[in-house]
């Protein structure tokens, strides 16, 4: 083989390499989810457990509203209560929260502010306060619930759960063709992912919003002011063998932003956080995991896993970007190697492909989802864009509470 074919053949196996890892383990995990038997929905009757829903908001007063009622629809209004932490708001969002018969709390203290500060200053609050509750809810303060949302929680719990992780789609997809394709990225993260990983013994995983927790393991736990507090606190539980279940079920939706200049905050905090949880924490995990008489091993080797796989818009750019090369090598250079290569390329952007599609029809998304595909391109670019500025400007990303869309004006 000539110098050239052979440097080429190099090349597309490193790149085949490189892309087939996180698409193989989507594939898996595709396959997995796919094959799951559907599971009938919770039994009727009372939950066995009283709920704590605990709710961060800063000046969402524009937004509560929504939640509010839905928190009045749940099935079973004596089983949980509801706490708002109203954390250095400028608005009404107390005053809402109170008419609508809620319990609001007044938290001031402009050098600490953020989510883990605020739900922390609550919930030990609540520790000393109440002990009736054994479960304790987070929910974002622009989510609405379905009426069933506590009971299948509440089954979970039933079945020896510590920690669960509800379905956490995107509240109104079709307002934009940003909402639509974060519908089908969601349909991806918060319900095939969750589905595979937890059927082959790993940890769900939270997504900062619809998780519920026992009482003991909140307990003697703290939120910190991390990026991606959520990820920080997974991670943390599977170093100590507490696996996140996870509830198709228990679901609930929370707005997205409408354009992708108002998710620019969101997509940075997100990227950032992710690449620094994995510095943090691959090392240790993988060194755990090669540990003989591990019996955490699977959900440890799929944590890693996890953190390794980028985000499905770099992915697929990845995919294409490496298919595109093959194919023309195999052209150009045509040998037994670079058609291999190209072969192969082409099965990895049809395994990430069933991917997607195997998610959206696991979520029953309407046929307009699948259609807002075609915008995938331009948040491709965007998100390249995107991720090539975060790593010029690390050090200004910082956690800023995303602009809620009645806040951004005419579009």
């Amino acid at each position: 083989m000539s110098p050239i074919r052979s440097a080429c053949s190099y090349v597309g196996a490193v790149g085949n390499l490189v892309i087939g890892v996180p698409v193989v383990y989507l594939g898996v995990l595709t396959a997995v989810a796919a094959s799951a038997p559907s599971r009938p929905g919770p039994p009727p009757g009372r939950p066995s457990h009283r709920f704590a829903i605990l709710v961060p908001a800063h000046n969402e007063a524009a937004t509560i509203h929504s939640l509010l009622a839905s928190l009045a629809a749940l099935d079973n209004q004596d089983t949980f209560t509801v706490d708002v932490v109203a954390d250095n708001c400028t608005d009404a969002t107390s005053a809402i929260v109170r008419a609508a018969g809620f319990r609001a709390h007044d938290r001031h203290d402009p050098a600490k502010p953020g989510k883990g500060h605020a739900l922390n200053w609550l919930l030990s609050s609540l520790l000393e306060s109440d002990p009736t509750w054994d479960v304790v809810v987070f929910l974002d303060a622009d989510t609405v619930v379905e009426p069933g949302f506590l009971h299948a929680l509440g089954t979970r719990f039933d079945l020896g759960a510590s920690a669960v992780q509800g379905f956490y789609g995107v509240k109104d997809p079709g307002t934009s063709t940003a909402t639509a394709l974060r519908y089908c990225a969601l349909a991806c993260r918060h319900h095939l992912r969750p589905l595979g990983r937890t059927r082959l013994g790993g940890s769900c995983g939270l997504f900062g919003n619809g998780m519920a927790f026992r009482r003991e393991l909140v307990a003697d736990r703290q939120w910190t002011s991390h990026l991606v507090e959520d990820m920080e606190l997974q991670l943390q539980l599977v170093h100590d063998g507490i696996l996140v279940a996870y509830e198709p079920e228990a679901r609930l939706a929370a707005e997205m932003p409408e354009t992708l200049e108002a998710a620019v905050t969101q997509n940075q905090r997100w990227e950032l956080g992710r690449a620094q949880m994995a510095r943090a924490h691959l090392p240790s995990l993988a060194r755990s995991a090669m540990r003989r008489g591990n019996r955490r091993r699977v959900a440890q080797i799929d944590a890693i896993l996890d953190i390794c796989v980028p985000p499905l818009s770099l992915l697929a750019a990845g995919v294409v970007a490496v298919a595109t090369a093959n194919l023309s090598a195999a052209l150009i250079l045509p040998s037994r190697r670079t058609r291999r290569d190209a072969t192969t390329s082409i099965a990895l952007a049809a395994v990430l492909a069933a991917h997607v599609f195997t998610a959206l029809r696991l979520v029953r998304a309407p046929r307009s989802m699948y259609v807002a595909l075609m915008g995938a391109p331009k948040m491709i670019v965007w998100k390249l864009a995107l991720l090539a500025g975060l790593t010029r400007r690390q050090a200004d990303v910082d956690w800023v509470r995303t602009a809620r869309n009645q806040e951004m004006g005419p579009r």
